[in-house]
């Protein structure tokens, strides 16, 4: 079933350049792709990518409904094709070179623009990455993403807003506040329902070329947009990654952080939260009141395509140059 806003977006294709093509047809395959912050993790060292608040952080599971992928031809957006099919996939369980899920037969020959869909599991097909009850309850839940993760530092602190805090009895804040927390794990099943597109590669063109020996692109999922200090337009690297808000929204100190915990924390609650943050979001539909929507407009921007390529969401252009 192709996604009613993503016919809004095809509009846009009609004023795209590339090439013409002839009458010849040929294959187009996409692959999903999973950054290596996703299979890999993020950590303190790592230069320019690294936590630079000295957790390290480890994605135990990071379950996605994706697909609904729409081309229009690049010269005439009439001319239009789609891989209706979503799936749900962990993608930390992907190897280096992602998963094949989707293919179109018989295009036309020459450049295409492509978008695609973060969608709800409940409409998606599951992938055997993902085990059942996985599944299940990202369905009864209405997500479109799980995402279950720790972060860990050997001298780490969860430091809960104390008007909040509901620490177990015996266990007493230091003169700063905090706590010991040297692991600090987090479970969000979250609704964060996005189009991306149309994608263009890093430094190249928009869009897909499909030759007659048959093509492939890749949409990229970025894990690390969840430790951005904002939500910064240019230059990535001028990003600054950080993870000790999550671990300050451990209310109760049982070592997990879940949704209930994040939607009773406004932003202004945690003191972590400074200077260094851009908190202007850039959906008009979602006010960042408190650390659950945050967290859900940091994933709506993660969808890229060809690694580094990037994609307007849901019409948005945000593009790092």
């Amino acid at each position: 079933m192709q996604h009613p806003n993503i016919r809004k977006l095809l509009l846009l294709l009609a004023i795209a350049t590339g090439c013409g093509g002839g009458s010849s047809a040929g294959d187009v395959t996409f692959v999903v792709q999973a950054e290596d912050s996703i299979t890999e993790g993020l950590s303190p060292e790592g230069g320019d990518e690294a936590i630079a608040d000295g957790w390290s952080v480890t994605f135990d599971r990071y379950a996605i409904a994706m697909g609904e992928i729409e081309l229009g031809f690049a010269t005439d957006a009439t001319r239009q094709a789609s891989a209706e099919e979503l799936f749900v996939v962990d993608l930390a369980s992907l190897p280096p070179s992602g998963l094949s899920l989707w293919q179109l037969e018989g295009l036309r020959t020459g450049r295409w623009e492509v978008s695609y869909v973060i969608g709800h599991a409940a409409e998606a097909t599951r992938h055997e990455s993902v085990p059942a009850d996985a599944y299940q309850r990202m369905v009864d839940e209405t997500c479109t993403y799980l995402i279950e993760g720790r972060l860990a530092k050997t001298d780490g602190r969860s430091c809960p807003p104390a008007s909040l805090a509901t620490p177990p009895e015996g266990l007493t804040a230091d003169e700063e506040g905090c706590y010991p927390a040297a692991e600090v794990a987090f479970s969000f099943c979250v609704d964060a329902e996005t189009i991306f597109g149309p994608c263009q590669a890093e430094d190249g063109p928009s869009g897909v070329a499909i030759t007659e020996g048959g093509s492939s692109a890749t949409l990229t999922i970025h894990g690390d947009h969840l430790f951005f200090n904002g939500f910064p337009e240019g230059e990535e690297g001028a990003v600054m990654r950080l993870a000790q808000w999550l671990a300050d929204c451990d209310l109760n100190l049982d070592g997990t952080v879940t949704r209930a915990e994040l939607e009773a924390i406004a932003p202004s609650d945690l003191a972590e939260l400074d200077a260094r943050y851009d908190l202007s979001s850039p959906f008009d539909d979602l006010v960042l009141d408190d650390m659950w929507t945050y967290v859900r407009a940091q994933l709506k921007t993660q969808g890229h395509f060809q690694g580094e390529g990037e994609c307007p969401f849901d019409g948005l252009a945000h593009e790092h140059e």
